[in-house]
């Protein structure tokens, strides 16, 4: 009798187990090892800061890639002190990022948009 009921007992955990495994893994970071693209598509230059190093232009339609343990500051001058996006991190940019496929936007009006 334990026999019988054994086998289906342990199909039935086979299947759930199968069936859960892809949940557990849409929680890992699909972009984490290639970084997430941001492309500035405001009507305006942007300029951005990586930590520890200077001021650099993103004009128009350019982008930047961004990986986990980076910060990246958004600005509106080209001597980076009025912000744009005070600090911006890996996981700011990967909130917007709705359909995972590793690239934001920024658009006008100080807005950032999955792509």
């Amino acid at each position: 009798m334990k026999k019988i009921l054994f086998i289906p007992l342990t199909a039935l955990f086979l299947f759930l187990f199968s069936t859960m495994s892809p949940g557990f893994a849409a929680d890992e970071d699909s972009c984490k090892d290639q970084g997430i693209t941001v492309k500035n598509l405001s009507f305006k230059e942007i300029w951005y800061m990586r930590k520890g190093s200077s001021c650099t232009i993103l004009k128009r339609n350019y982008s930047f890639t961004i990986k986990p343990e980076e910060e990246i500051r958004l600005f509106t001058d080209m001597v980076c002190e009025t912000p744009y996006c005070p600090a911006c991190t890996y996981a700011d940019y990967k909130s917007y990022d709705a359909n995972g496929d590793c690239r934001v936007r920024i658009l006008p009006e100080n807005t950032l948009s999955d792509m």
